[in-house]
């Protein structure tokens, strides 16, 4: 069975590196000369793709750091959150749990309004669970209620702490969302620039090896030289794809060599 392998195959940084060099082998070849317009158009053409191509390999690198940044800040924003939720929810617990307090009663509706399903939203998705919170830092802020926190003394920097790790957890929530949507971008746009290079690379391909001249071996080798980096790189490609089926087959085999003959 042939080793037959698509250029479309290579990574993008690969494409990209192999972009320069291809750029690189025209530009000495046209500074040597003579001038070959059809041949030399090429030149600005791959300088332009592996820009483009560098930028989303960047970009996308660049993002996926980011998407990784943002998704331990979310974490550790949630856990503010959790925090101070739990020491809210723990402080009207126990004054609504007084036998001789005037306010517990008041704790107790506080409390039943404020968690009326307990801690139990703590594991729903972040925006929910934020969304849910907000609810009860509406209800603790209530003018209705103001009298009930003084009465058992709940230290309002408990409240302002909430609503600030709501603030900041949002805003996390936020920037890890548009990080993936930036990670996405550079990964659409990277297949449509990778999908023109194949077309470019290809053409270029056609046009070197339609200036083969029968007997004429200066041009042989300077054609050749021309593609090197492009044919080197499936070369390689070649080989390390050959030596993974391999290994793969050798690995496959190995368990029915090891099993008992009847």
């Amino acid at each position: 069975m042939a080793n037959h392998f698509s250029p479309a195959k290579l990574s993008r940084v690969e494409k990209a590196t192999i972009s320069r060099k291809l750029h690189q082998k025209l530009i000495e070849r046209a500074q040597l000369g003579p001038a070959e317009p059809a041949l030399d158009v090429f030149i600005p053409q791959l300088d332009a793709i592996a820009a483009r191509l560098d930028t989303h390999v960047s970009g996308k690198n660049a993002a996926h750091a980011a998407v990784a940044a943002h998704a331990d800040k979310v974490e550790a924003l949630d856990e503010d959150v959790d925090t101070w939720g739990r020491h809210i929810e723990s402080f009207l617990d126990v004054e609504g749990r007084r036998r001789h307090s005037p306010f517990a009663s008041a704790a107790r509706v506080l409390s039943a309004a404020a968690f009326p399903e307990g801690l139990s939203f703590l594991d729903d998705r972040i925006p929910d669970e934020n969304a849910r919170m907000r609810a009860t830092l509406t209800m603790l802020r209530a003018p209705e209620h103001a009298p009930t926190l003084a009465g058992i003394k709940l230290p309002p920097e408990w409240i302002d702490s909430l609503e600030s790790a709501l603030d900041a957890s949002d805003q996390a929530y936020a920037d890890r969302v548009a990080a993936r949507g930036t990670q996405g971008e550079h990964v659409h746009k990277g297949r449509s620039v990778e999908a023109e290079w194949v077309h470019v690379v290809s053409r270029l391909k056609k046009y070197v090896e339609s200036r083969d001249i029968r007997g004429d071996v200066e041009r042989d080798v300077e054609n050749r030289a021309l593609l090197a980096p492009l044919t080197d790189a499936i070369t390689h490609a070649k080989a390390v794809a050959a030596t993974r089926a391999t290994r793969r087959s050798k690995k496959a085999a190995a368990p029915a060599a090891e099993m008992p003959t009847g």
